[in-house]
């Protein structure tokens, strides 16, 4: 007679699947890419390890975190107030759930999270104020004073712009960091705060009122922000050299021309295109075509040419600059490289993706470790998004084939790889001694 056998428990049988998933995954490393089912390696693809989040953010005070949550608790009671004053059956939106974020996040000690709630949640308590400000004809509505509000606000930002001019730096890795955000924030102010409409005679529904006083508010945290940072950056460079720093802008200004005259050596975007396109006349839209596409989307389109309005905002330009001409060195490096040939059938192996994605990830542990430094993880912020995204599905369509998701899949690992070789080198022209 045979016994009978004990029924597993539900804990056994998980603990069971994950070390089949591990083991799973371990045996994708151990073979050839192509040796396993596409089934196997398109889960394998999302169980390997991705890239920590290694984005250096200045650190936010609790004061001024503080300060930023109670800006927009007061903006959302101020539009309690006034539309309580309105003749409607419409209602008071708030700050749709991001005051209570902040607040949350200012109670667990996560001030940087604080302030981004602060300030997301001002986009909606603002407009909603600012549209009951329009409807009960208010001065602070009226698109001439808001005008002078946003022109204060651009001056403020302007003056911390030339306090930072000449980007006095004790540690090039750290100090630059810390000054693209400070521009960083400065170039929000600008596009957030309103500038006068040359045409003095538009007509403004409240709508437009709504979304005018938003971004004025939205342009002031951000200003405030900005101080925020300068003010840290100057005790730390102050603790480190006595208040002395050696100027970096001339050192600056040469690396982005340098950076540019490099890029205007390699095909236009429009010269690009028009090879890729060549291909799909003679070869058709098959995975080669799809790479190359892919990779010109991603290497070319996210461009490093700004705006009239920005070019005194030269760090920022340069390493946008920077980042652009080794965007397009990973570019030639993953065409290179490509296991795929432009007349090849019109599938692909997920295997692909598995070993692309654990090269991909042993250079990020080389290269950017567990703490870079601020400047050099701004630098490869984009890189580590490109392998955390690499698994196959992230971005499926049912109304596709399924080799497409895992093209896309590969040439995320295979752009961020060959990034990762190239944001070294432009990093060690930023501080580098000269």
């Amino acid at each position: 007679m045979v016994p009978d056998l004990p029924s597993p428990s539900r804990r056994a049988l998980l603990a069971g699947a994950g070390a089949a998933i591990a083991g799973a995954t371990v045996g994708v490393g151990a073979v050839a890419p192509t040796a396993l089912p596409d089934p196997v390696t398109d889960q394998a693809s999302k169980w390997l390890p991705d890239p920590t989040d290694h984005r250096w953010h200045p650190p936010v005070s609790e004061a001024h975190a503080r300060d930023a949550v109670e800006r927009l608790a007061a903006e959302v009671e101020r539009g309690r107030d006034l539309w309580d004053e309105l003749d409607t059956d419409e209602r008071f939106g708030g700050a749709g759930g991001w005051l209570e974020s902040a607040r949350e996040s200012l109670r667990a000690d996560k001030y940087r999270e604080a302030t981004f709630y602060a300030t997301g949640g001002m986009q909606f308590a603002a407009e909603e104020v600012g549209i009951a400000l329009a409807r009960l004809d208010r001065p602070e509505g009226d698109p001439e004073h808001l005008a002078e509000r946003g022109e204060s606000i651009r001056e403020r930002a302007d003056r911390l712009l030339d306090e930072i001019d000449g980007y006095r730096v004790v540690d090039p890795g750290r100090d630059l960091g810390w000054y693209h955000e400070i521009e960083r924030r400065i170039r929000l102010v600008r596009f957030d705060a309103n500038e006068r409409d040359p045409d003095r005679d538009r007509e403004y529904d409240a709508r437009d009122i709504g979304s005018i006083h938003a971004g004025n508010r939205q342009a002031a945290q951000r200003v405030r922000d900005a101080e925020h940072y300068r003010d840290q950056l100057e005790e730390l460079i102050g603790d480190d050299s006595d208040g002395d720093g050696e100027p970096w802008a001339d050192r600056i200004e040469r690396l982005d021309g340098r950076f540019r005259a490099a890029i205007d050596e390699f095909p236009s975007r429009g010269d690009l295109r028009a090879e890729i396109e060549a291909i799909e006349d003679e070869h058709g839209p098959g995975p080669y075509y799809t790479a190359r596409w892919k990779l010109s989307m991603w290497c070319y389109d996210a461009d490093y040419l700004v705006a009239d309005w920005d070019e005194d905002l030269a760090l920022v330009n340069a390493v946008e600059a920077g980042q652009a001409l080794a965007q397009r060195r990973a570019h030639d490096r993953a065409v290179d490289a490509l296991v795929m040939d432009p007349g090849g059938p019109r599938s692909f192996d997920s295997g692909h993706v598995v070993r692309e994605k654990r090269a991909a990830m042993k250079r990020f542990r080389r290269v950017v470790g567990e703490s870079p430094s601020p400047l050099l993880s701004i630098l490869t912020e984009r890189a580590g998004e490109d392998i955390d995204v690499a698994e196959v599905g992230f971005s499926g369509s049912y109304e596709r084939p399924i080799w497409r998701d895992r093209v896309d899949a590969y040439c995320y690992a295979l752009i961020g790889r060959m990034k990762l070789k190239e944001y070294p080198r432009v990093y060690e022209r930023f501080v580098a001694a000269e």
